[in-house]
């Protein structure tokens, strides 16, 4: 075996171990989520389910998305061995939406919010650019004539 061989099973195997230990803190994650819930629904409600007890849970239930993305980057990391743009994207873009939902006014300035804002907008625009979403929808406007490339020129057949 040469050195690039060794180099690969070393980075298998520290991407397995990266694997069980997010699988294991999702798993952990989760259950402490429905049992936090469940004893706070049993033993009084009205209390537990305030407006900031509410935003802190929905924060915790954006970190295990996070982690669940994440999850999915390094799967998609090892079966094809190259890392997706797009899912990189979604965990920044679910990660920046989970500081504004848990956001606290009272501690930051309003020009934090407006950095997160542009960090969002920059963001969903890069995920628009390489999705294609905004190029197919202007190619169609203007050019709204142009055929697909499958529609065959009925004139041409004879």
């Amino acid at each position: 075996m040469d050195m690039l061989k060794y180099v690969r099973v070393l980075q298998k195997a520290i991407i397995f171990l990266l694997l069980f230990i997010m699988v294991l803190i999702l798993l952990v994650s989760t259950v402490n989520i429905v049992l936090t819930v469940i004893a706070a629904a049993v033993s009084d409600p009205r209390e537990f389910f305030t407006a900031e007890q509410l935003q802190s849970l929905f924060g915790l239930f954006l970190v295990i998305l996070i982690g669940i993305e994440l999850l999915d980057t390094v799967k998609a990391f090892l079966k094809e061995e190259q890392v997706h743009v797009e899912i990189v994207l979604l965990v920044a873009i679910i990660a920046i939406a989970r500081k504004v939902i848990v956001w606290d006014f009272s501690e930051h300035e309003v020009q934090q919010l407006f950095s997160l804002s542009a960090m969002l907008l920059a963001l969903a625009l890069s995920y628009a650019i390489i999705k294609g979403t905004w190029s197919k929808i202007f190619m169609e406007k203007m050019f709204p004539n142009r055929r697909k490339k499958d529609e065959k020129d009925p004139l041409s057949e004879g």
